[in-house]
Parts: C-alpha cells; sequence; structure tokens
C-alpha cells in the first residue's frame, strides 16, 4: 500500500474510529478489562512503520523483559518490517504479531486476528511507540489492555487520535527517540494523574544488542562480494547507502556527490573497495553513480543481500557505511563498523543512531527539520538544501579519520 494512501486512511478513517472506539472504552471499558497485576504485567508494544525505530527502541524492549520474567512481553509490527525486529533476538517469535499492509482486506483480517492474539496473551497493558499514528492507537484499543501507555498532544491542535490513554506522556523534540521511548515505560512506574508524565530526567540509554557473526551468511556475502571485486587485494571496504528510497526521497544526499566520495576514496588508498548497497529499487542510481566513477574498485552490490541478516553479515566485513538518513545505519549500529549519516529533513537529536562510532553530519537550517510527527512525516519540500548543504569535503575529512582510526585499531 503507498504511503500516500496509508496516510489518507489514517486521517479519514482513523479520525472517527478513534472517536468511537475511545467512547466505547470510556463506558464500556471498565466493566470488560483485566486490571495489571502488580509490577508484572502482560504488555504489549506497538510499532508498525519503522524498522529503524525498532533498533533505536531496544534499550526499552530490554527493560519491559527485566521487569516481566513471568508474565509474556509482546509485539506488533507490519509484516514487511519484521525483520527488524528478529535482528534483536529479545523477543519469543510466538510474542510477535505481524499485520500486512499490501491491501485494506488483508489489513482488516489482521486486526481481527489481532484481537484473538491479545486476548490468548491476556494482554493488559501496551505501549505505542508510534508518534501520532491512529492506526496504532485503534490497535491499542482493540488489544482490550485496562493501561494504555503512549504519547499525547495535550493542548496541541490536530493529530487526535482519541482521548484513551490511561498514561498520557509528553513527546519531547529535544530528546532522543531512545529516552522518549524510555519515558513510556517509566510512565507505568508514575501516578497517572501527574499530567505531563514523566516528571523525572531521562538519560540516554546504550545499546547493548549486538547481532553475531553468522559463519553461513558471512560466507554468503563474502562470496557474492567475490564475483565482483579480487577481495585479496582489498585492505578496507567502504559502504554508500545511496539511496533513501521511494518513501522519502527527500532525504537522499545527491547522487553525483556519493560518486565524488567514492572516487576520492578509492584514490586514497589502492587497496580501498566501495560498494554500493542498497535494495532493487536503488539500482538506477546505483548504475550512475558506477558510471560516474569508472573504476574497477566501486562494484554495485545493490539487490544481493537477500534479506537483513546478510546486510548485517556485510557489516561485519566492511570498514565504514556512509548512508543517507534511513534504517540500514540503525542497523550497522548492532555491528563493529563505523558510520556517517546525512541529516536534513530530520534531525539527529531525534533519529541519529546509537552506535558508539556513530558520526551524523546536519545543517541546521531555519527550515530543518520539516518532517516531524507533527506532519506525519509528510513535507511539502522539493529542494533539499538541508542536504546539499553537506559537502564532499566535509564527508570526507570524517571518513577518512573514521578509516584511519579503524586502521589504528586493526595494527594493535
Amino acid at each position: 500500500m503507498k504511503l500516500s494512501t496509508m496516510r489518507r486512511i489514517d486521517a479519514w478513517v482513523g479520525r472517527p474510529a478513534c472517536f468511537l472506539l475511545a467512547l466505547w472504552m470510556r463506558v464500556f471499558g471498565p466493566l470488560l478489562q483485566r486490571r495489571p497485576r502488580g509490577e508484572q504485567r502482560a504488555l504489549l508494544f506497538v510499532e508498525l512503520s519503522e524498522m529503524g525505530s525498532t533498533i533505536v527502541a531496544a534499550a526499552t524492549i530490554q527493560r519491559a523483559l527485566a521487569r516481566n520474567p513471568q508474565r509474556p512481553v509482546c509485539f506488533v509490527i507490519f509484516k514487511k518490517n519484521v525483520s527488524s525486529l528478529h535482528l534483536l533476538g529479545l523477543l519469543d517469535e510466538r510474542n510477535v504479531f505481524t499485520i500486512r499492509d499490501d491491501s485494506l482486506v488483508h489489513m482488516l483480517v489482521d486486526v481481527l486476528r489481532f484481537i484473538g492474539f491479545c486476548r490468548a496473551r491476556q494482554i493488559d497493558t501496551t505501549i505505542d511507540l508510534e508518534l501520532f499514528a491512529r492506526v496504532s492507537s485503534i490497535l491499542s484499543l482493540l488489544s482490550g489492555a485496562s493501561a494504555r501507555v503512549g504519547f499525547d498532544n495535550f493542548d496541541g491542535e490536530g493529530l487526535y487520535r482519541g482521548a484513551h490513554l490511561t498514561h498520557r506522556v509528553n513527546y519531547n523534540p529535544y530528546y532522543h527517540m531512545s529516552q522518549n521511548f524510555q519515558a513510556l515505560l517509566e510512565a507505568l512506574d508514575c501516578d497517572p494523574a501527574q499530567i505531563p508524565l514523566v516528571k523525572r530526567e531521562i538519560p540516554r540509554p546504550q545499546l547493548e544488542v549486538r547481532a553475531p557473526v553468522r559463519r553461513e551468511l558471512y560466507d554468503y556475502v563474502r562470496g557474492e562480494l567475490g564475483k565482483l571485486a579480487d577481495l585479496s587485494q582489498v585492505r578496507r571496504i567502504v559502504l554508500l547507502n545511496h539511496d533513501a528510497g521511494q518513501l522519502l526521497p527527500i532525504r537522499t544526499w545527491p547522487a553525483e556527490r556519493f560518486a565524488q566520495v567514492a572516487r576520492a576514496l578509492i584514490d586514497d588508498d589502492e587497496g580501498t573497495l566501495v560498494v554500493l548497497c542498497g535494495i532493487p529499487d536503488a539500482e538506477p542510481s546505483a548504475r550512475a553513480i558506477m558510471a560516474a566513477v569508472a573504476h574497477r574498485r566501486c562494484v554495485n552490490f545493490v539487490g544481493k543481500t537477500r534479506t537483513l541478516a546478510d546486510l548485517l553479515q556485510l557489516f561485519h566485513q566492511a570498514d565504514l557505511l556512509i548512508s543517507n538518513d534511513s534504517g540500514p545505519p540503525h542497523f550497522a549500529s548492532l555491528t563493529p563498523i563505523a558510520s556517517i549519516t546525512l541529516f536534513g529533513p530530520e534531525t539527529p537529536r531525534l533519529y541519529g543512531p546509537l552506535g558508539p562510532r556513530a558520526v551524523h553530519l546536519y545543517k541546521a537550517l531555519a527550515c530543518s527539520p520539516c518532517l516531524t510527527a507533527a506532519n506525519h512525516r509528510s513535507s511539502p519540500c522539493r529542494d533539499n538544501q538541508c542536504l546539499k548543504a553537506i559537502s564532499v569535503e566535509e564527508v570526507l575529512t570524517h571518513a577518512r579519520a573514521l578509516l584511519a582510526e579503524r586502521a589504528s585499531g586493526a595494527a594493535r
């Protein structure tokens, strides 16, 4: 289903559905709902549409598991995004529910199945990780949970999702999203009457999840790379995730600049291999970069990784990832690879990858960020000067420093 279609459904179907369901819950909810049993809760996270956000939420999921050793911690996510959750290896797959979003009929069928899933696990608490999406609000209501935690708009206009939250948390645009997610879990320990929640400082959590080397997949990726380049002559591998995709193309740094970066890094060291990576949709831009670089040590690996697990194994054998703001830099934080992420329409203050060797480049133009929770990440901008303000030389300066640091560490 197209993003524009989902936005229209969320707006025109979601608003009345949220209103009617919230009204029903206010009248009948106290008679039908199960009450949480002390500190132990049958807890459901709702996070549908953002693969990178799943990685950012890892620390919150870990903490929830530690708090709930005797009761299930569950997760609902769109089927196309579930592989990002599997990368973390934190949840029992039997407690992960997926919803198809390829058609409205499939989505409605899966929502009905979701109700049964929640009843079977006696879900009494939901934590909605979405930023004001109405479909996640509806799922929180349909779960039958008596405790419903989420971001509330309070006195702000618009973004109506129904007045049904029992724990109303203030979305803080000056906190990283990992801290905002932690605030949702912390709200369960607070008096719900103390609005807005949470009235305490929350430090930025450390990402402690690591994806291991999986030898079979590692060897597959190595073999595919070996078909494109003589790896015996390669001392370092630089990955370029050069295409942000068709959903939000405004997040893409110009392809010609990726080509300039690739050529400069190749010229720096005869042992450097530059690898273009991404989903099959990135093939046209990859061909353009390949033509501009025109060098045997720049190879097109777009579409060669079969799954996210393959992509992580590619990260394990590379030294540096240079990427637009998208999911891969977050996945890279699960491995030792260094990364440079180019931000513009969104800000690293909220969405910067949490890896210890992650560099975020961002120009704080007056119009940036223009993709926000307030506009459901829909911007009128057609000229991303915020990204174009990031120069090739700036990227190269950081890339060379990270590669030198990596080489120094390997030498020790």
